[in-house]
C-alpha cells in the first residue's frame, strides 16, 4: 500500500533526471507537498499524442470511466501488480493509459510500542522516485475528472519490516517503456518489481505525517525512534 507521498522538486528537476523532452511544466507547477494524500491533484507524467511526454495534474484516486462518479468506499488509490490485468477498474488504463507519478520518498506505517510509527523510504542516494501509475478519464456533462492510481508490489527487505507492501519504481532508463502504448503488457509486467534493497533507506518521522492537515519540510526529517527495538 502507499498512502501517502512526497512530492517537493519542480517539474522540470524531475523531467531532468528522466532525461525527457517533457511538456507542460508551467501548467503543472505548484508548490512542494510534503504530505500528498488522496484525492489531491498529484504531478504525473504520461503521453501526449501531440507533444510526446507531457506534465499533468492528476486527482489521486481512479476513477473509472464507467462508474458514477468518485465513491468514498472505494478509494482505488493503489492497484496490485499482480491483478491489472484482471480487474475492471485497471484492466483498460494498464493497457492504454500508463503514467508516472515522480515521488521524493513515500511513508509507511509501523505499529510500534507507541502507536502507529510513521517511516519515511526514499532512494539512498536522494534522487526522486518514479512510481508506475495508471490515469483515467471520466465525464459526466460538464463534470471531468482525470484520476490517477499507484501500482503496488511486494515490498523489498528494507521495507518487509514496516509494511508487506510498496509502491512499484520504475527506473528512469526504462521510463520510456513503461509509458509506451506499444509495450507488450509481459514486458510490463517485468517492470513492476520491487526497488532494489541496497538503494533503498527508511528511518522514523514525525507523527506529525498522521494527519494530512500538515505539511513542511520538517516532516521529513529524522525522528528518534521510539520502539527499544531500533534503540
Amino acid at each position: 500500500m502507499c498512502g501517502r507521498f512526497v512530492q517537493a522538486l519542480s517539474p522540470a528537476d524531475y523531467a531532468e533526471v528522466l532525461g525527457l523532452p517533457v511538456s507542460g511544466a508551467a501548467d503543472a507547477a505548484s508548490a512542494p507537498c510534503f504530505n500528498v494524500a488522496p484525492t489531491l491533484p498529484v504531478l504525473a507524467l504520461r503521453t501526449d499524442d501531440v507533444n510526446g511526454y507531457r506534465w499533468v495534474r492528476l486527482r489521486w484516486g481512479l476513477v473509472p470511466h464507467w462508474s458514477d462518479g468518485p465513491d468514498r468506499r472505494y478509494s482505488m488509490i493503489n492497484a496490485r501488480a499482480e491483478t491489472l490485468d484482471q480487474r475492471a477498474a485497471f484492466r483498460e488504463p494498464f493497457q492504454s493509459r500508463r503514467c508516472l507519478i515522480p515521488a521524493d520518498g513515500f511513508y509507511e506505517w509501523r505499529i510500534e510500542c507507541s502507536g502507529r510509527q510513521p517511516y519515511l523510504i526514499h532512494r539512498r542516494d536522494g534522487a526522486p522516485l518514479f512510481l508506475a501509475g495508471l490515469w483515467e478519464h471520466w465525464h459526466r456533462g460538464d463534470r471531468v475528472i482525470d484520476s490517477c492510481t499507484i501500482v503496488v508490489t511486494d515490498a523489498n527487505p528494507v521495507v518487509a519490516p514496516i509494511h508487506d507492501r510498496m509502491p512499484a519504481v520504475i527506473a528512469p532508463e526504462s521510463a520510456t517503456r513503461w509509458l509506451a502504448a506499444g509495450t507488450p503488457a509481459s514486458e510490463l509486467k517485468q517492470l513492476l518489481r520491487p526497488w532494489p534493497a541496497d538503494l533503498t533507506e527508511a528511518y522514523p518521522v514525525s507523527t506529525r505525517v498522521n494527519s494530512p492537515r500538515n505539511d513542511g519540510p520538517d516532516l521529513i526529517e529524522p525522528a528518534p525512534p521510539t520502539d527499544p527495538a531500533h534503540l
